[in-house]
């Protein structure tokens, strides 16, 4: 597991606010999880190269939405995710299994949230017809090779 760090400002004012941000290299992606209210339970997951939030805790959307751009298809944490995402704000106090087991379980909760999330990107390239699949415009058939 490599260590990877980000920051946000938020917009709302640091005295009403006890954000704790963890952020670190799952797989291959830079994800941040914070807990805005500094009550030990994450409010958002972003991914740091986009700082658009893509999940956010039940109840959380407006506030969410006020600290950062939602992304047009994010959802809210199912309760495996919040409970896996939870544990990461207490990283430093992780045994390498318990640090493997967040990665496992977070392999997990997106493999299952995953299809409603290609859906919801599927509907936006559905409305619009000029773009290109992500997917299409990285894997093309060998019939399709331009060959001279």
């Amino acid at each position: 597991m490599t260590l990877a760090g980000c920051s946000s400002t938020p917009t709302t004012s640091t005295e009403q606010v006890k954000a704790r941000i963890v952020c670190d290299t799952y797989i291959i992606l830079n994800m941040c999880v914070e807990d805005l209210a500094g009550d030990g339970t994450v409010d958002m997951v972003y991914f740091s190269d986009t700082n658009e939030a893509f999940m956010y805790q039940q109840g959380m959307h407006n506030a969410v939405a006020q600290v950062m751009p939602l992304h047009r298809c994010a959802v809210p944490l199912n309760v495996g995710m919040q409970a896996t995402t939870n544990r990461i704000l207490g990283r430093e106090n992780l045994s390498l299994s318990e640090e493997l087991d967040i990665t496992r379980q977070l392999i997990a909760n997106y493999v299952a949230a995953k299809p409603a999330i290609d859906a919801c990107n599927a509907r936006f390239e559905d409305n619009n017809p000029g773009t290109i699949a992500q997917e299409d415009q990285f894997f093309v058939e060998e019939s399709d090779w331009d060959v001279e």
